[in-house]
């Protein structure tokens, strides 16, 4: 990921005063295994919720995309918990692919075109695959070919 994606990324996911790997400064920016830090630590709920909303989505239509249940999502806002590694994973992919379409597409866009069935992804809503490695893969393959003027 380069320094302006994983400045997009950071800024969908709340920005510096939400994400950071316990210890680090406020204002310092992860990169790299900083990212893999902040999933084993766990992305701060808060996290996910600003993301859905960035989407243009609700916490309940973003959890059930990336197949996490509802209620304990819900739990763990209200309670300002972190999220657990495999709901930080999944969040994380939400914005990193958000911030791809954007980059590509523009903002609404690009938010637009992981809400619609995609005829590229075999008609799957974009972002429906990104519970799994393999659909955040073929979703970020997608987007390389539209970058490159490859209508699927």
């Amino acid at each position: 990921m380069t320094g302006a994606d994983a400045a997009r990324v950071l800024a969908i996911l709340g920005g510096k005063s939400v994400v950071r790997p316990r210890g680090s400064t406020p204002g310092s920016q992860p990169a790299g295994p900083a990212w893999t830090s902040i999933i084993r630590e766990g992305l701060p709920s808060r996290a996910l919720e600003l993301t859905a909303g960035r989407l243009g989505v609700s916490v309940n239509e973003l959890s059930k995309s990336l197949r996490l249940p509802s209620r304990t999502v819900h739990r763990r806002i209200e309670k300002r918990e972190r999220l657990t590694p495999e709901e930080s994973e999944r969040s994380l992919r939400v914005a990193r692919a958000l911030a791809r379409s954007q980059a590509l597409l523009g903002d609404e866009n690009g938010r637009a075109w992981l809400l619609e069935p995609c005829r590229g992804l075999g008609g799957a809503v974009p972002v429906t695959l990104l519970d799994t490695a393999d659909g955040f893969e073929a979703v970020l393959d997608e987007l390389g070919r539209l970058a490159h003027g490859v209508i699927g």
